[in-house]
C-alpha cells in the first residue's frame, strides 16, 4: 500500500510538473506574440520590437530559462539601433527588388541583359532573405559592430544555402496560414512561432562556428 501511494504520488509530481512545463512554453509564446504586436503598433518601433522578440527566443532554443518579459524589454533596450539598420537595409534592398521588377516588366525579357538583370534581382532578393535568418539571432548572440554581424549572417547562408532556404521556407508558414485562421491566432502565435523555427533552424548552423572567428 505504502509503495503504491508512493507511485501515486510520483505520479501526480510529473504530471504536474509536465504541465507546468507546458503551461510556461504556451504563456511565453502567447506574451511574447502579443508583446511584439503591441509594440510594433507605431511601425517604427518593428526592428526594436523584432530585436525583442528574438531576445526570448535566442536564450530559449540554446536551453536556458526565459523570462518574456524581462527579455524582450531588454532586447528591444539593446538592441534598437542595430534592429533599425538592418530593417532600414532591408527596406533599401526591398526598394531596388521592387524598382528592378517594375522596369523589367517594360523589357523583353527575351534579351540577354533583361534576363541577366532578372537573375540578378532574384540573387539579391534570396541573398537578403536568407541574410535575415541568421542577422536577427546574431544580433542578440554577438556584441559585434553591425558589419561584422552582417558579415557573418552572409557567410552563414552562403555556407549553408538548402537548410537555409528549408528554415526560411518553414518560417513563412504561420504568417501565411494566419491570414486565413481567426484573429486570434495572429495575436497570439503567429509571430512567436514564426521567430522560434527562424531562431532554431539558424542556432543548429550557428553554433557550430561559435568557437571560430567568422561565427
Amino acid at each position: 500500500m505504502r509503495t503504491w501511494n508512493k507511485h501515486h504520488r510520483d505520479t501526480e509530481g510529473t504530471e504536474r510538473a509536465v504541465f507546468s512545463e507546458i503551461v510556461e512554453v504556451v504563456s511565453t509564446f502567447v506574451i511574447a506574440n502579443l508583446l511584439w504586436v503591441v509594440a510594433s503598433m507605431p511601425v517604427v518601433t518593428i526592428p526594436a520590437a523584432t530585436a525583442g522578440l528574438f531576445a526570448v527566443f535566442v536564450p530559449w532554443v540554446r536551453g536556458q530559462s526565459v523570462e518574456p518579459l524581462a527579455a524582450f524589454f531588454g532586447g528591444m533596450r539593446r538592441h534598437w539601433y542595430k534592429g533599425t539598420a538592418v530593417a532600414l537595409i532591408d527596406l533599401a534592398i526591398g526598394a531596388f527588388v521592387t524598382l528592378n521588377l517594375l522596369i523589367l516588366r517594360q523589357m523583353d525579357l527575351g534579351q540577354i541583359l533583361a534576363a541577366l538583370s532578372l537573375s540578378l534581382t532574384v540573387l539579391v532578393a534570396g541573398l537578403a532573405l536568407a541574410v535575415n535568418v541568421y542577422a536577427w539571432p546574431l544580433l542578440i548572440l554577438q556584441d559585434l559592430p553591425l558589419r561584422d554581424v552582417l558579415q557573418n549572417a552572409l557567410k552563414l547562408a552562403l555556407a549553408h544555402p538548402g537548410w537555409t532556404v528549408l528554415v526560411l521556407a518553414t518560417a513563412v508558414v504561420p504568417l501565411l496560414l494566419s491570414l486565413f485562421l481567426p484573429q486570434a491566432v495572429f495575436l497570439t502565435v503567429s509571430f512567436s512561432t514564426s521567430a522560434l523555427i527562424t531562431t532554431w533552424g539558424a542556432w543548429r548552423v550557428i553554433r557550430r562556428y561559435l568557437n571560430e572567428p567568422e561565427a
